[in-house]
């Protein structure tokens, strides 16, 4: 299994974002007596988590791309699909992962070990 880079920046800011939170919340119940420290970390966690959520949104739209790009030209290996849509290929493939793995897309091997894709029956 490969993990895409844009797979670890979501898990990090997950990470992040609720650990800041977390740590806010019990620097304001373990009363430390710093006020100016806990409100920024909040802030800091806070937005973490919800910069992931815009971060899902950027997904969605990068995977409509590859799935509309499919749904005229079937059986496309993944350079063309990054060629036509103008993502780069680790992009794409992160894309194709995770529509294969929602059963939207099927991968076929084709002539000189080329794997192309399509949409699912």
């Amino acid at each position: 299994m490969t993990i895409y880079s844009d797979d670890l920046v979501k898990a990090t800011n997950q990470i992040v974002g609720f650990g800041a939170v977390a740590l806010a919340a019990y620097d304001a119940t373990a009363g430390s007596g710093m006020p100016s420290v806990g409100l920024p970390l909040l802030c800091c966690g806070a937005s973490l988590v919800y910069t992931n959520g815009i971060f899902q949104n950027y997904l969605r739209r990068r995977d409509t791309r590859v799935v509309a790009y499919l749904s005229g030209n079937p059986g496309t290996p993944l350079s063309k699909i990054s060629a036509a849509t103008g993502l780069s290929q680790e992009q794409v493939a992160s894309s194709l992962q995770r529509l294969g793995a929602d059963r939207l897309v099927v991968s076929e091997s084709g002539p000189a070990s080329l794997t192309r894709y399509r949409l699912a029956s």
